[in-house]
């Protein structure tokens, strides 16, 4: 796994004056006025790319400070933005924050506090790379998983091979795709500058499906970024994406009836979950969400999770045959395991 992207400020009181009368010339002014008067009623500046590759570290200097965002990945080591390498591959946080920190020191001339702990963290992107057998295997997988919907997920966007679910949330949000056309594509982009990746390292990648989880703003007014550490990072992720896929035990729907009695805390609750699955099955999961209210619904969705489904199978009323292939493909870390594999 890796941290795939940051987003980060430094107020610009905790600048030197000399440095905060630099920032404050970087980049170009966005002002809005009133048309009438001619008046300026506010102004804030633009984002100013810093030349690093075809995914540019960006810097904005604002009235809540500046800022700074990119992949960290790709300022540290030999660039990798596959796999990661250093602080990134570690799930180091703070360091991550500090290396970009150096890269737009380096860049700019502007002198930005070393103390990581006054830095303010907005966003966050962790990712892992799950190896299944080819390409074609990946594309299964997405087309079962742009069909999953329910409770936290809402498929907000589909592009090609990629799968977005809550796209515009602060909190957190998330997105599938195959990462060998994508590096594909960028390797093709005219204007990329970024590390160069071999047509054996495509063709390896093909075989990768990419899960994105990002933690957004809200996640972090109510989370101190400083107590991210790699397990916590790792939890986020894997609590975000294993719900989709469920228990990789229930393989079909001989012994279903069997595992959701068992899961509930009564019989009669037992039943009901299971005419609630009955329910998706034939009428399909948005009718049979509207046919309860909401504390019902939730009880039996809870039920049926418990049970071993995932929401991948709640939302197509059916055990999804290939998602315990997803559940079961092997989380690779780097490129010697994956061309072991």
């Amino acid at each position: 796994m890796l941290i795939d992207w940051v987003t980060a400020r430094i107020p610009l009181e905790l600048l030197s004056p000399e440095s905060r009368e630099k920032a404050l010339l970087l980049g170009d002014r966005i002002a809005r006025y009133c048309p009438v008067t001619g008046n300026v009623r506010y102004e804030t500046s633009a984002w100013e790319s810093i030349r690093s590759d075809s995914h540019q570290i960006s810097v904005k200097v604002g009235a809540s400070g500046f800022s700074i965002m990119g992949s960290p990945a790709r300022v540290t080591g030999d660039g990798d933005a596959v796999f990661g390498s250093g602080a990134s591959a570690r799930l180091d946080l703070p360091a991550c924050v500090d290396a970009m920190r150096v890269f737009v020191q380096a860049q700019t001339g502007i002198a930005l506090p070393a103390d990581i702990s006054l830095w303010i963290v907005t966003r966050v992107d962790v990712t892992g790379n799950l190896l299944l057998g080819s390409l074609e295997q990946v594309r299964d997988a997405l087309r079962i998983l742009r069909d999953c919907e329910g409770g936290r997920y809402r498929v907000s966007q589909q592009a090609g091979d990629t799968v977005y679910w809550s796209h515009s949330s602060k909190m957190r949000s998330g997105k599938a795709y195959a990462k060998g056309p994508h590096l594909s594509y960028l390797m093709q982009t005219p204007k990329y500058t970024g590390r160069q990746y071999s047509s054996a390292d495509i063709e390896a990648a093909s075989s990768l499906l990419r899960l994105e989880l990002k933690l957004g703003r809200e996640f972090f007014s109510r989370t101190d970024w400083q107590q991210m550490t790699p397990d916590n990072l790792t939890a986020q992720w894997q609590d975000y994406f294993s719900r989709m896929i469920g228990d990789s035990e229930v393989k079909t729907d001989t012994d279903l009836k069997a595992r959701i009695l068992a899961a509930a805390e009564t019989e009669g609750r037992g039943k009901a979950a299971y005419g609630c699955w009955l329910l998706i099955q034939s009428e399909g999961w948005e009718r049979a969400r509207e046919s309860f209210n909401k504390a019902t619904w939730y009880r039996h969705l809870k039920v049926l999770r418990a049970s071993g489904l995932g929401d991948a199978d709640i939302s197509a009323g059916r055990v999804v045959p290939l998602r315990r292939r997803i559940f079961e493909a092997r989380l690779v870390t780097n490129w010697r395991d994956l061309r072991v594999a």
